[in-house]
C-alpha cells in the first residue's frame, strides 16, 4: 500500500517547512484545531508520532474503531446503504495525510419529489468540507440518479452524513400552503406513500487512502467534542427545556455553537444566555440574522464568538414537540448531532476562567409570590410583604403583539397602589413558540414593605387553551417572583393579606356590570384620606363610579367626576382619579355603581391598566406611602 506519511512526521530534511506545516499531526489546525479537544488523545498521537507512520495508524485504527472495521486496504472509507423514510446515517474517516477522495452518491432523482442529501463535515470545526450538490448527476432510472465527485482533503478526522427525506414544501417560506395543494392535487405526488421503495436504493460511498469509523466510532468523536468544551447543550430531543449555569472568573471570549429551528412566523428550537445577577440577555439566537444550518429552511445557526465580562450566567436552550434530534419531520440540519448549543473558550488559557454551577431556572426554597397556569378571562393577585429590601427576580411570560400587552403582570405598592414594576412589550422577548409568546426575566430591588403582584388574561391564548405554538414553559404563564439577593432567606418574607392592610380605610374593587356596593367606615380623628378611583367615563358623563357620603347627614362629601379624573389606560373611556381630601371625624358610606356593561366582570373595549381595582379604595393618607 503506498501510503507515504510526507516527512515521517519528524521533519524530513528534504521537505520545505511549508510541506512541513500543512502536512503535521502536530500542527492539529485540521486533526484537532482546539489544544483542549481530547487533551489525553492527543498525548497518545504524539508518542505514536515519535514511533513513526505504521504505529499511528496502527493508534488510529485501535482507537477508532475497537472491534470495527479499518478498511484501509480496500480504500473504502465510508460506504452507507439500506436506507428507510425519514432517516439520517454516518460514518467517518481519517486522512494521514492530504488527498482527493472519490464520491459516489446514489439519491433520489432530481424530477421526484425526495430530499436525498449527503455531505461531509470536518470532525474538529464542524464545517462542511463537501456537499452532494457540487456532484455531477448521471440518470440512473426513472428512480434514481448517481452523483460522483471527488473532493481535495487535508489530513484530518471526518463524518460522512446521508439523509433520506420525502420533500417538504415548508421549505419554502410563505407558499407552504400552496405548493402543498400544488403537490398533492395537480402532481399528485404524494410523498409519504407514493415513493417508498426508492429508499432501498439510496447508498453513498467514499474512497480513498485511510481509516474507516464506524457510527460508533463518530459518536465517540462527538463526545469527546462536547468534554473538551466549556459545556455543550446539544443532541436535544422534542419537548427539552435545558439550562447550564457558569462562572467567569475573569473577562472571557466565547465560542458559541448553536443550531435549532427558527422561523419568520416564531423561534421553537433556540437559546440564550443571560446574566444571572441583573438577568440582562448577553445573547439570544431570538431575532437574529441567523445562517442557514443546512436542511430544512428552518434549519438555523448561530456560530460566533462573544466577549462577556466576569460573573455569573446561565445558558438556557429549549425544544418544542417536534423536528429534534429524536425525530425529524423535514430535512435535518448538516450537523444534526449538535442540535442545541455548545460554548467554548475562544482562547485555551480562557478555559481556567470558567466555572460551572447548578443553576435553578425557579428555586423553590426563594419562591416569593407565583401566579401561574393563568387560564381565559383572569384577573388573579397575590400579597407577600417583605422584612427588608432585597433584589428579586420577576419572572413573567404572556401575550403581546405589535407593541401591546395582552396577557400580562405587574407588581404594586401594596399602601400606595402604586406600579413598581410592569410587563411592557419592549422589555420581553419570544417566549418561544408563536411570535405572540412573550417573556421577561429581570432583576429588580423592592424595599421594605408590603406587595401585591397581579396578573391578568384576555380571552384566547393562555395555559390549556392555545390558538397558536405554546411557548417553551407553558407551566409559567403568568408571573413568579423569587428571591434574587445572595443573603436571601425565607425568614425575609411574610404573608400578606389584602383587606388588613394598615393603610387602607375602605375597598370596593372588582365591581361587574349593574351593581351598586357601599361600605361603612369610621374615622376617630379628622384625618387626610386618599381616594384610588377607575371608572367609566365618555363625554364629560361618568357611567362607573364611585362618593363619598357622611352617614349622618346623607350629605355627599366627594364624588367622581369627569372633569377631576385623567386616562386610566386602555380604552380612552377608562378614567383615574387618585388625589386627597380631608375628612372630619366621623362615620361615612362611601358608594360605588356601574352600569350594564364595561366592568371587571367583562370588558367590552380595551381594560385599563389595572383592572383588578375597578371600583374605590381609600387609603389613610397619614400613613407613610413611597410615591415611586
Amino acid at each position: 500500500m503506498q501510503n507515504s506519511f510526507p516527512a515521517d512526521l519528524a521533519a524530513s530534511k528534504n521537505a520545505s517547512k511549508r510541506k512541513q506545516k500543512e502536512t503535521s499531526l502536530v500542527d492539529e489546525k485540521s486533526l484537532f484545531p482546539f489544544p483542549t479537544f481530547m487533551s489525553y488523545i492527543e498525548s497518545l498521537l504524539k508518542g505514536a508520532l515519535a514511533m513513526g507512520r505504521r504505529s499511528l495508524l496502527l493508534f488510529l485504527a485501535l482507537f477508532f474503531v475497537p472491534g470495527g472495521r479499518s478498511n484501509a486496504q480496500d480504500n473504502v472509507l465510508a460506504d452507507i446503504q439500506n436506507f428507510h423514510k425519514r432517516e439520517v446515517k454516518f460514518e467517518g474517516f481519517v486522512l494521514s495525510e492530504p488527498q482527493s477522495v472519490s464520491i459516489k452518491v446514489v439519491a433520489s432523482n432530481r424530477k421526484h419529489p425526495l430530499w436525498t442529501r449527503a455531505w461531509i463535515l470536518n470532525s474538529a470545526t464542524r464545517e462542511v468540507v463537501w456537499d452532494m450538490r457540487h456532484a455531477s448527476p448521471k440518470d440512473d432510472d426513472h428512480a434514481s440518479a448517481t452523483f460522483t465527485d471527488k473532493v481535495s482533503l487535508p489530513l484530518g478526522t471526518y463524518e460522512v452524513y446521508y439523509a433520506s427525506f420525502p420533500y417538504s414544501f415548508y421549505n419554502i417560506d410563505g407558499f407552504s400552503d400552496l405548493m402543498d395543494f400544488l403537490g398533492d392535487e395537480v402532481f399528485h405526488w404524494n410523498s409519504d406513500e407514493d415513493f417508498t421503495g426508492d429508499y432501498k436504493e439510496l447508498s453513498v460511498l467514499v474512497e480513498g487512502k485511510g481509516t474507516r469509523l464506524d457510527k460508533g466510532s463518530v459518536e465517540k468523536l462527538h463526545e469527546s467534542y462536547r468534554k473538551s468544551a466549556i459545556f455543550s447543550i446539544s443532541g436535544l430531543w422534542d419537548n427539552q427545556s435545558e439550562h447550564q449555569g457558569f462562572i467567569l472568573d475573569k473577562p472571557t471570549d466565547l465560542d458559541i455553537y448553536a443550531i435549532g429551528e427558527v422561523r419568520s412566523d416564531g423561534s421553537f428550537d433556540y437559546g440564550w444566555i443571560k446574566n444571572a445577577k441583573t438577568g440582562d440577555i448577553v445573547w439570544t439566537m431570538m431575532n437574529r440574522d441567523l445562517k442557514h444550518a443546512g436542511g430544512d429552511r428552518k434549519n438555523r445557526m448561530d456560530k460566533e464568538t462573544i466577549s462577556l465580562p466576569a460573573g455569573n450566567y446561565a445558558a438556557f436552550f429549549v425544544t418544542d414537540d417536534s423536528h429534534s434530534a429524536r425525530e425529524w419531520n423535514a430535512p435535518p440540519p448538516y450537523d444534526p448531532e449538535f442540535w442545541g448549543m455548545t460554548v467554548r473558550a475562544s482562547h485555551p488559557e480562557m478555559k481556567e476562567n470558567v466555572r460551572l454551577y447548578a443553576y435553578e431556572n425557579v428555586p423553590a426554597k426563594n419562591l416569593i409570590a407565583e401566579i401561574t397556569r393563568v387560564r381565559d378571562k383572569e384577573f388573579r393577585s397575590k400579597g407577600f410583604t417583605l422584612k427588608r429590601g432585597v433584589d428579586v427576580r420577576v419572572l413573567a411570560i404572556g401575550e403581546g403583539m405589535d407593541g401591546k400587552m395582552y396577557d400580562y403582570g405587574w407588581i404594586v405598592d401594596a399602601n400606595s397602589n402604586k406600579k413598581v414594576w410592569e410587563m411592557k412589550y419592549f422589555d420581553t422577548q419570544n417566549a418561544g413558540g408563536a411570535q405572540k409568546n412573550r417573556m421577561v426575566d429581570k432583576i429588580v430591588h423592592l424595599d421594605k414593605g408590603s406587595y401585591l403582584a397581579y396578573y391578568v388574561s384576555d380571552g384566547s391564548h393562555n395555559y390549556g387553551d392555545w390558538n397558536a405554538a405554546q411557548p417553551y414553559d407553558p407551566d409559567h404563564w403568568g408571573i413568579t417572583i423569587i428571591g434574587a439577593d445572595d443573603k436571601f432567606a425565607a425568614s425575609d418574607i411574610a404573608p400578606y393579606d389584602e383587606e388588613s392592610g394598615k393603610s387602607v380605610v375602605a375597598r370596593i374593587v372588582r365591581v361587574g356590570d349593574d351593581e351598586r356596593k357601599r361600605k361603612s367606615f369610621t374615622l376617630a380623628k379628622d384625618t387626610e384620606v386618599r381616594i384610588y378611583a377607575l371608572g367609566e367615563g365618555r363625554d364629560d358623563e361618568m357611567y362607573d363610579y364611585g362618593w363619598i357620603e357622611d352617614a349622618g347627614t346623607g350629605k355627599t362629601v366627594w364624588e367622581m367626576t369627569y372633569q377631576m379624573t385623567e386616562p386610566a389606560g386602555g380604552a380612552k373611556k377608562n378614567r383615574l382619579y387618585d388625589g386627597k381630601i380631608m375628612l372630619k371625624s366621623g362615620e361615612y358610606i362611601v358608594h360605588y355603581r356601574t352600569d350594564d356593561s364595561h366592568s371587571f366582570e367583562g370588558w367590552n373595549d380595551d381594560p385599563p391598566a389595572d383592572p383588578y381595582n375597578w371600583g374605590i379604595t381609600l387609603f389613610n393618607a397619614d400613613t407613610k406611602i413611597s410615591d415611586r
